[in-house]
């Protein structure tokens, strides 16, 4: 029995006690933070104190407002609190102000003080909002900025406009690849060059150059030989190697080549050669050589 009564002694209650009030206390309430014009801002200042203790209240203020002691409640005692209520008037022209008080001061048992000093209070005098006094203008918002609706136009205008020129370059690209003709064939393009320079080209000298450079640049599209820019023995090695367009290079062919790069280069180095016959003669060279390695026709062998 002794036990259970120790132990219900220590479980206690969940419930923690009611906190103690403050010795000394200072209150300001504001009856109303908007009045009309003409009327005074009524602050009551309300103070606290426990028995030992002494408190002298702050007094309200507002810059640009006159003040007024309007009433004076207390000393009264209320749970264990002298208490003493003071309401102001705080009058003024129209506009909005910030009011505060001066501090307080408490002193108590054991030389123990305290200052008090109230929270500022917004209030309104004949205006909605703060408007004129000390707080003229701190509600005015700043004009929002001005969205630069034209840059947006402008730039989907122009973002529309590259999208729609790419996809019509790409219709027009893929139109034209789709109506190209194919290539012309090396031996057509240096039978059309060689026919062009005969008939354009009356001197031997500059004949003989295009005569074997186009050549060069009809064995270079057929075989792959960088003739154009290869010396006479350079192009010779390449084709004994390589053959031409992987046909060998026979004897026969081998000698058509032989007569137009050895009558050229000595007519181009030597100045030796010229006239009707032997450019008739080299045509005749250039067309074996045309008809011996133009490709051939499908499902023939090679010559």
């Amino acid at each position: 029995m002794m036990v259970a009564l120790m132990l219900l002694s220590c479980m206690g209650t969940d419930v923690l006690p009611a906190l103690a009030p403050p010795k000394a206390e200072v209150g300001v309430t504001v009856e109303s933070a908007a009045v009309a014009s003409g009327e005074p801002i009524v602050v009551e200042i309300q103070a606290l104190a426990s028995s030992g203790w002494e408190i002298e209240a702050g007094v309200p203020f507002a810059e640009g407002l006159s003040v007024e002691l309007l009433s004076e409640d207390g000393p009264t005692v209320v749970d264990d609190r002298t208490v003493v209520t003071r309401r102001y008037g705080l009058s003024g022209p129209d506009g909005s102000y910030v009011i505060g008080s001066t501090e307080g001061q408490g002193r108590g048992p054991d030389d123990q003080t305290r200052s008090f000093e109230a929270v500022p209070v917004f209030v309104d005098i004949g205006v909605d909002g703060p408007d004129g006094g000390p707080m003229d203008g701190f509600a005015v918002p700043p004009p929002p900025p001005e969205r630069p609706t034209a840059i947006y136009v402008a730039a989907a205008l122009g973002l529309a406009a590259l999208l729609a020129l790419a996809l019509w370059w790409r219709r027009r690209r893929a139109r034209l690849l789709s109506v190209l003709p194919p290539p012309v064939p090396p031996h057509i393009v240096a039978q059309g060059a060689w026919a062009d320079a005969r008939g354009t080209i009356s001197d031997d000298h500059p004949l003989a150059v295009r005569l074997s450079m186009i050549l060069r640049e009809y064995l270079e599209a057929r075989s792959g030989i960088p003739a154009s820019k290869a010396t006479t023995a350079e192009i010779w090695e390449s084709m004994e190697r390589m053959g031409i367009d992987g046909r060998p290079l026979h004897a026969d062919l081998r000698s058509h080549f032989a007569q137009i790069l050895d009558a050229t280069d000595r007519l181009k180095f030597a100045r030796q050669g010229g006239g009707e016959a032997f450019f008739s003669d080299l045509d005749g060279h250039f067309q074996a050589i045309i008809n011996q390695t133009r490709p051939l026709p499908v499902g023939d062998d090679d010559a």
